[in-house]
């Protein structure tokens, strides 16, 4: 019998991303679970590697080698944590790149969270992550800046992944910055892939209703981010049907892919998310198509600021989505891990004296 995983590849074009991953994760991605034809990963990725019993002894090993080689900057070791270790994952991957000649076997990468404002920094930054692999793909946040440096890498021909958004005026900004890009560059320019975070959207919207106590139910408030997903899906498959964009979400619970599928979209999930949803063995039905109730969409926008500012669809919105609360909260979130691979070099660095 088939699996859910492989289900979804024979009868849907929903993909699997796995995130995060381990070596060994991005072993079983290809060659257990079927499905998975790209890697992601964020800043949170150093913090995993340098504390995940699989990979913790020789991250750190390898921290300890960067010092002793005289790298002196602590989050530039943080970067290279994720390189070295993402170049291990690639190595799963980089067959299925070569394949399907760049359709598939990409590996995301995003930089230090400290400098998503500093155009000059994430440009250099990303040039060098392109120099680590060939199937290297570089994230870009929610900033003016991030996503001026995603269109000039575009007008590069570089593959180029836009993410922590959580808006249509951020999706159409990103995908319009793209589109300047493509225009300008002298050849192909790979697939952008623009993410919806449909789990993390609906996280912080429960966080920002339990802070300013608004009164919603709970039956209502979980539809949230696929209401926003579903939406940024209908506006890449009409807006942008001709642009070579592709949606990429990212899940908490179950229903939050279930209720993608069969978009023609990639979702990233954990391999241990994917272990689930085999297990669960959900139908494959028609869910994307399926947009919640007026009422409650109405309900979720007039309670609810953020989410109205999310599905706002006047294009002068744009000056606003690089302060857009869930995206300010996401950077945040992701500084917070970073954090905690900068203190790990540094007790590193302290410890080699």
């Amino acid at each position: 019998m088939s699996t859910y995983a492989e289900r979804l590849y024979q009868e849907t074009p929903t993909r699997y991303w796995v995130n995060n991953p381990t070596p060994e994760e991005a072993r079983k991605s290809i060659e257990e679970m079927g499905n998975v034809v790209c890697i992601a990963s964020n800043c949170n990725y150093p913090k995993k590697v340098l504390t995940s019993p699989e990979t913790k002894d020789e991250a750190i090993a390898n921290v300890d080698r960067l010092i002793k080689d005289g790298i002196a900057d602590d989050d530039l070791i943080v970067a290279m944590t994720s390189e070295y270790m993402l170049k291990k994952c690639s190595e799963y991957f980089k067959p299925i790149f070569d394949k399907t000649d760049g359709m598939y076997g990409w590996v995301a990468i995003q930089g230090n969270p400290f400098h998503d404002t500093d155009y000059d920094f994430m440009l250099a930054e990303a040039k060098r992550f392109y120099g680590v692999m060939p199937n290297m793909r570089v994230k870009f946040p929610a900033t003016e800046e991030a996503v001026a440096v995603l269109s000039k890498l575009t007008e590069m021909g570089k593959a180029t992944l836009a993410t922590c958004g959580f808006s249509i005026p951020y999706t159409r900004a990103a995908c319009d910055a793209y589109m300047r890009g493509v225009k300008k560059a002298a050849g192909e320019v790979p697939t952008l892939y623009m993410t919806t975070l449909t789990g993390p959207f609906d996280e912080i919207m429960g966080k920002y209703v339990k802070a300013h106590d608004i009164n919603v139910s709970a039956d209502v408030l979980k539809w949230a981010g696929c209401i926003l997903s579903k939406e940024l899906y209908k506006i890449n498959q009409t807006t942008y049907a001709d642009v070579n964009i592709t949606m990429l979400g990212g899940c908490r619970e179950s229903y939050h892919f279930t209720e993608m599928v069969p978009g023609k979209m990639h979702i990233t999930v954990n391999y241990d998310f994917m272990e689930r949803l085999n297990d669960l063995n959900p139908a494959l039905e028609d869910r994307m198509s399926k947009q919640a109730d007026e009422s409650v969409i109405t309900e979720l926008c007039e309670k609810i600021p953020p989410f109205s500012f999310a599905m706002e669809k006047d294009l002068d919105a744009y000056q606003s989505w690089s302060t857009h609360s869930p995206a300010l909260y996401f950077r945040n979130y992701l500084k917070n891990g970073w954090n905690v691979a900068r203190g790990i070099v540094k007790e590193r660095r302290i410890l080699s004296k």
